[in-house]
């Protein structure tokens, strides 16, 4: 025993003189960037017209599946805005075959989730289950997907739970500035304008028809990708998507039109009033770009050295350097259409001003100058080195191939995804900025205590203000 205690304490005293030759104001290099091990992707087509994609991952006996469906709430009509939103809440509320309530102990017997979201340009139906359970479990899936019902009884639950939301979101004021900002940048008449979750008058208008008529629309296999990940092979697949699938009725959906956006001829400000607020909710922003866009790679490299990460220029400033805030941010939605370019901040309420003048500051800087190659470096060196992790598990390589599906990127494209950030220059990063970032054409929305802010707001030099309703509405 006195053996093992004196073993013990020349190990600790051998561990404790290694620290002490660290040299602990030195900087520790990073090691290797992590491989990148990219999947094979294998694809069929049934007779009725839905793709399906396989990722084989055999590490543990589960299978992800992700009902892609290429409609979302781009589609919403104005007075029906959240319409494909709460359509995707109801898919699971009830079948022609099982109510709500069996479809949940039904998945909960077999220890798999479903769930089913709506986003700007898709549609997400994604299951989980253990590989034993495979059959049953798509069968469940299947269900939902196929033989939706849409009972009222669950409808008027639903639809109350999602006005009680919407009305306690009226005093969250980061939310209220985001629906503001989007607002006065699209337009009403602009899907992008318009939340995707609808409002009091929206919802109320929504109806059982008119959530069926959506439904026959868009949920068709035409207009769907099948993408599964997990413990399963292409043979063992096949059958049995067609078997669950396979009566699904063919049919292709709409193209959703998009009508032109509002011109921001000079920068302004637009205020929504939240009397004796601690903070003010900063968005500043313009319509940025599609994901399409040929830039993609310098324009993320960009946002990550302007907003896009904590050693980022505005939170430096604003939240190192000044004191003005936890964190500020910048960053630009990429969707089919353009979407937009955002920096935001929740700042001290007698900051506001001297906020905007930082965050203008910053905007301008990385138009007017060149970054620094330790900028470039490390900005790029983030990107590619946290993309390894997108793919560890069946869930987030799903989510990963789905993007491909949506945005119409080739099979290849993660295989060069380093190259592609790797090529970005200090040029580059000037060139984009120049041509993407408008400091002297936004959008400026503050949610916060006017009485307080207005006047050094005034100040600015941004022309009259706008005051906006209290839920960010613009007034008629």
């Amino acid at each position: 025993m006195k053996q093992s205690y004196f073993l013990t304490a020349l190990g600790l005293t051998s561990v404790l003189n290694a620290a002490a030759q660290v040299d602990r104001s030195v900087k520790p290099e990073p090691g290797p960037i992590p491989s990148l091990a990219l999947p094979v992707i294998q694809r069929s087509l049934l007779d009725n017209g839905l793709h399906v994609m396989l990722v084989e991952h055999h590490e543990l006996p589960v299978v992800q599946m992700n009902m892609v469906i290429l409609s979302g709430s781009s589609l919403d009509l104005e007075e029906k805005a959240g319409l494909a939103s709460l359509t995707a809440s109801m898919m699971d509320e009830g079948t022609t075959g099982r109510d709500a309530l069996q479809i949940a102990d039904d998945m909960d017997f077999l220890g798999a989730t479903l769930s089913i979201t709506s986003g700007v340009d898709a549609t997400f139906a994604t299951l989980r289950t253990l590989k034993e359970h495979l059959n049953s479990a798509m069968e469940i899936y299947a269900d939902v997907l196929l033989r939706p019902a849409f009972p009222g009884k669950e409808w008027d639950r639903v639809k109350k739970t999602h006005l009680d939301g919407l009305l306690q979101q009226r005093d969250q004021p980061a939310t209220v500035a985001g629906k503001a900002f989007h607002r006065v940048t699209y337009g009403n008449a602009h899907p992008f304008g318009r939340p995707p979750d609808g409002s009091e008058e929206t919802v109320q208008s929504i109806s059982v028809d008119d959530m069926m008529a959506f439904y026959k629309d868009h949920y068709v296999p035409g207009n769907a990708i099948l993408i599964i990940v997990g413990d399963v092979t292409m043979t063992e697949l096949t059958g049995l998507v067609a078997a669950h699938f396979g009566s699904w009725k063919s049919g292709f959906s709409s193209v959703p039109r998009f009508p032109s956006v509002p011109t921001i001829g000079a920068t302004r400000l637009y205020l929504v009033d939240k009397p004796q607020a601690a903070q003010s909710e900063v968005r500043i922003g313009h319509v940025g770009v599609s994901r399409s866009n040929e830039d993609y790679f310098p324009i993320t490299v960009l946002n990550t050295i302007l907003g896009g990460q904590f050693s980022s220029r505005v939170n430096l400033n604003l939240r190192e350097r000044k004191g003005y805030t936890y964190g500020a941010r910048s960053g630009f939605s990429m969707w089919k259409q353009p979407g937009p370019f955002i920096a935001s901040a929740a700042v001290k309420t007698a900051v506001t001003d001297s906020s905007v003048i930082e965050f203008m500051k910053e905007l301008k800087r990385i138009r007017d100058e060149d970054v620094t190659e330790k900028e470039l470096k490390f900005a790029k060196n983030s990107l590619i080195r946290r993309e390894p992790q997108n793919f560890e598990t069946p869930q987030q390589i799903a989510g990963q191939l789905a993007s491909l599906v949506i945005y119409d990127l080739p099979d290849d494209y993660f295989k060069t995804y380093v190259q592609n950030f790797e090529k970005v220059t200090v040029a580059d990063v000037r060139r984009v900025a120049q041509q993407y970032l408008k400091p002297s054409s936004m959008n400026i929305v503050i949610v916060g205590d006017v009485a307080a802010i207005r006047q050094g707001l005034e100040n600015l030099g941004y022309g009259s203000l706008q005051l906006l309703e209290g839920d960010g509405r613009i007034p008629n």
